[in-house]
């Protein structure tokens, strides 16, 4: 789902994770941004959309790669 190998910081709301330690914030811009370590001490952000409603569609398209071929899709 990356958009942008750009490391930034980012403060906002935690909406999700993935289950192994990174964490999804939708920032005060709107974006999504995910966290590039495990660690919430000083977390670096990558943005992966523009708004909530892109980071669904990918999502979606995500999981439907993965109940289509028993795989994830290339990140």
């Amino acid at each position: 789902m990356s958009m942008s190998a750009r490391c930034i910081r980012a403060h906002g709301l935690a909406i999700g994770s993935n289950g192994g330690g990174l964490s999804y914030v939708a920032g005060a811009d709107g974006a999504v941004y995910r966290t590039r370590t495990a660690s919430l001490d000083e977390p670096e952000f990558d943005k992966v959309a523009d708004d909530l409603r892109q980071f669904l569609q990918l999502l979606e398209q995500s999981l439907t790669q993965f109940i289509g071929h028993n795989e994830p899709e290339d990140q």
